[in-house]
């Protein structure tokens, strides 16, 4: 198989770097510059903290749930509505009665439930992470939290008007209520069922633990439905019969004496902005201040021009439509450049370009629930800057009279340039808010570097976790599965790489391929072998480390089939040099326990050297110490019978664990790697002894010895003065392709005695 562990560089390491199996050079690497940069980093560990808090995280995740009806009913919307005076008649005539009534209901099935879709994705996701953070407690089935949760929603929102539940379930009225109450009725249910005395008793539920589960927290359940109901009646009786009225009305009255200067219209930028950010559409929310001010602002100027009076306001609905809120609000159009020109993320690439088409049309939902940006610490400045910075100049270059007052009212959806261009009359219009979008671009490009740091960050952080797991020595019995049962985000990220490892095994695209790492001899001044190592470029998340590689190719029984492409891979790459090296140089190649499970696996080792036109002496198979391998008769067998036929086999990670002496003893050992954290950590008389001791009786056995992980000239000579002779580490080469590594195998070979000056 593959090492389960990357090398380090020479350099001294950070000192995360030794943890996991040492198998986080590159993690490392990226840790180390941040220490670096301490501000930096404190910066980026804040926005994480606050990132993963609970609720944001929740609410998050709950919109990401409910993206797949934002953007179907983004694109109908949009198709509804496009920005031309002739393409609405067009496409009624297209789609007939019948294909208009359908994009109706799919608008009405995504955006006019989305409230709804919410509720319960926040109910389901909270009582699950409830049972996972306190498995103690009775496990609260996410099904009944989320009708917990949407009982809990109707309760307390729906009006008492049938015919206004449309309007509080949908996203642009319903979401940020939605939010708030599923958080607040979460919390309260799965608080109550930690207590006992809202359980019934276990027998009552009879046998099904499902059932069981469900009826022990009945109680939980039932108490906190009725204390949302108390609320209501609390509401109804102080005259908040329509929560969603009333919340509106209390909203607007900010703006009831705010007059029309710049100090209303940056008040209501940055309340529509904050609504956006806390997750409520904006402007929708603020339909009041719409109806009551700007829509009437907008008529009084057009009157104005009608009788060649001067128009009297500067701020209405179609100054705000056309200057600030290109891509809708938020101006996400520039947000959407942005990510395209500076972002590393690959799949937010492919959001933004997917967003782009509305976001021309100033539907800005998809990047709204797809980044999100709803209580998205990266993103809340400049989500409130831009428009704010927009709003200054759209209104200073109506004041200094660069473009005309608004009037003309035009579709919501026409797109940059042309909006501005019909709003004014004016080409002036089109270069304001060509400014605009490049001064909101500008604000937005730090923050989406910002963005991907504090994604990288808490990425990282959870690939550690999964490294950790994945580096455990546990058994490895057939029905183990080491990562893909993990709770939370560990797992999910488990089950994501599986599946791309799957898929990266049966594409050509190169992501999976081989380094080779030299084993070099002082004695003879001449490589003796080289080792395989695998690497994984994924195309979201980098390097993936080697040991979360097998760890998942064993959960997803691929690891046969990993083996035989790393076994494949290094035997081509040593027939291709066979010209050009020494004939002994011998190619180490990594397996697990589990491979050798495979009736079929000495077949398979053989069949690939005589496809190659490789002697098995050329060959040799590395069993890491670590994994706990079984000398049962089967294994025995089959090691015996690739050695008989000249095969070697190595002992890798020699001399800390437990069954070194024992494989030593059962198996038809040629080589052992004393272990790296020897060569690390050779600083007392105890670490030396046992050294001694496993050279000493290597050579009593005829067994060679490699030492791993020298890297630094003190390391070569403390270890070359005991009698060690063959070395690998960073010290002489790191791992590299196979070209760079063939040209090292000649360089070293033709210069390898000079080796001697720095050994005693």
């Amino acid at each position: 198989m593959v090492k389960i562990r990357s090398n380090k560089a020479r350099v001294a390491p950070a000192p995360e770097a030794k943890h996991a199996c040492n198998t986080k050079d590159k993690f490392a690497s990226d840790n180390h510059s941040m220490n670096s940069k301490k501000p930096a980093q404190s910066l980026l560990c804040l926005l994480d903290a606050l990132s993963t808090r609970p609720a944001f995280l929740s609410i998050r995740r709950g919109l990401f749930l409910v993206l797949p009806l934002i953007l179907v009913g983004s694109f109908t919307l949009l198709l509804r509505n496009l920005p031309f005076a002739e393409a609405p008649k067009a496409v009624d005539a297209l789609l007939g009665p019948m294909g208009v009534r359908a994009c109706d209901n799919i608008t009405s099935a995504t955006f006019g439930i989305a409230a709804l879709a919410l509720a319960c994705a926040l109910g389901g996701a909270n009582a699950m992470r409830a049972s996972l953070t306190c498995p103690s407690a009775p496990a609260i089935s996410p099904m009944l939290g989320s009708l917990v949760v949407l009982s809990c929603f109707f309760v307390i929102v729906a009006p008492e008007e049938t015919g206004s539940w449309a309007i509080s379930f949908s996203m642009d009225r319903g979401l940020l209520l939605a939010m708030i109450v599923s958080m607040a009725s979460s919390s309260v249910f799965v608080r109550l069922a930690r207590i006992r005395a809202f359980h019934l008793p276990e027998e009552v539920a009879g046998h099904d633990p499902v059932v069981r589960d469900v009826v022990t927290v009945m109680p939980a359940a039932t108490a906190t439905i009725l204390l949302f109901a108390c609320i209501r009646l609390m509401l109804t009786f102080y005259g908040a019969t329509d929560l969603q009225q009333t919340a509106s009305k209390l909203l607007a009255l900010p703006f009831q004496h705010s007059g029309n200067g710049l100090g209303f219209g940056l008040l209501y930028s940055l309340s529509t902005q904050i609504l956006w950010f806390l997750g409520a559409h904006g402007p929708n929310v603020l339909n009041t201040v719409d109806v009551n001010i700007l829509t009437p602002a907008g008529l009084a100027n057009a009157k104005a021009v009608m009788f060649g009076s001067p128009p009297p306001y500067i701020f209405t609905k179609v100054f705000f439509d056309t200057f600030t809120c290109m891509g809708g609000s938020g101006s996400t159009l520039a947000l959407c450049f942005a990510i395209l020109v500076r972002c590393r993320d690959r799949g937010m690439k492919k959001l933004s370009l997917l967003a782009l088409v509305p976001a021309l049309c100033n539907v800005n939902e998809p990047l709204i629930f797809g980044v999100p940006l709803v209580l998205n610490p990266a993103f809340a400045i400049p989500f409130l800057l831009a428009p704010a910075v927009q709003t200054v100049v759209a209104y200073a270059a109506t004041l200094l009279e660069f473009i005309p007052h608004t009037s003309v009212g035009i579709t919501w959806t026409t797109p940059l340039l042309i909006s501005g261009y019909v709003a004014t009359g004016s080409i002036n219009g089109p270069l304001v808010q060509l400014v605009n979008l490049t001064l909101a671009f500008f604000i937005y490009l730090p923050f989406v570097a910002l963005s991907d740091a504090v994604r990288e960050k808490h990425g990282k952080g959870v690939m550690l976790t999964l490294l950790e797991v994945a580096s455990r020595c546990e058994s490895v019995s057939p029905d183990t599965r080491k990562c893909l049962t993990l709770p939370g985000e560990v797992g999910r990220l488990a089950h994501t790489l599986a599946n791309d490892l799957e898929r990266a095994l049966n594409d050509k695209e190169n992501q999976l391929y081989l380094v080779y790492q030299p084993q070099c001899n002082h004695a003879t001044g001449r490589v003796v072998g080289v080792e395989a190592l695998l690497r994984w470029d994924h195309p979201i998340y980098g390097s993936i480390a080697p040991p979360i590689i097998i760890a998942l190719a064993e959960d997803m029984n691929l690891i046969d089939r990993l083996g035989k492409f790393i076994l494949l891979e290094a035997c081509k790459q040593r027939a291709a040099w066979s010209a050009a090296v020494p004939h002994d140089l011998v190619m180490a190649v990594n397996i697990t326990p589990r491979q050798l499970r495979n009736a079929d696996f000495a077949k398979m080792v053989l069949d690939t050297l005589y496809g190659q036109k490789l002697t098995p002496t050329q060959l040799e198979l590395e069993i890491t110490e670590s994994s706990i391998l079984e000398p049962d008769s089967h294994t025995l067998d089959l090691l015996t019978r690739l050695r008989v036929l000249g095969v070697r086999l190595a002992i890798d990670d020699f001399g800390m664990g437990h069954t070194s002496l024992r494989y030593l003893r059962a198996f038809p050992v040629t080589t052992v790697k004393v272990d790296r954290s020897l060569t690390e950590s050779l600083n007392c008389n105890v670490q030396e002894q046992i050294v001694r001791s496993i050279l000493d009786l290597s050579r009593s056995l005829h067994i060679t010895t490699v030492v791993e992980g020298v890297e630094d000239v003190q390391q070569l000579r403390v270890f070359a003065h005991i009698g060690y002779q063959t070395f690998q580490g960073y010290y002489f080469s790191r791992p590299l392709a196979g070209r760079d590594c063939l040209d090292f195998v000649r360089s070293f070979n033709a210069q390898g005695q000079q080796i001697r000056q720095y050994l005693p």
